[in-house]
């Protein structure tokens, strides 16, 4: 939202983007091993691979439907649409199984 509201001052913008930066380069990582360590240890390539896989289609088809509308939003209210579903991705997580300090084999056998 800095980002978005900061117009011509540098400065808020620039440090927007690095909040969005190192707050996307933490998420994705996690998200990717978290969907993994839920998927049976005989089959966890294909689930990785299922997950990655529908999170790419889901990408393309947030392009095709929902990039066209970003421009009629405006600004504010398009950072709030992405913002919304980061919301969803994250209540998600918080009720999802604990993994943390567990072996895979515990988690999902």
């Amino acid at each position: 939202m800095i980002v978005a509201e900061a117009g011509d001052v540098v400065w808020a913008s620039v440090i927007g983007s690095i909040i969005v930066f190192f707050g996307f380069n933490l998420w994705i990582p996690i998200a990717y091993s978290w969907s993994t360590e839920h998927d049976p240890t005989r089959g966890r390539t294909t689930g990785f691979a299922l997950a990655d896989g529908i999170g790419h289609l889901g990408g393309g088809v947030g392009l095709l439907l929902i990039a066209p509308l970003i421009p009629e939003l405006g600004i504010l209210a398009s950072m709030l649409l992405i913002c919304g579903f980061l919301v969803v991705g994250a209540l998600i997580a918080q009720f999802g199984i604990s993994t943390r300090g567990r072996p895979l084999e515990e988690v999902s056998p």
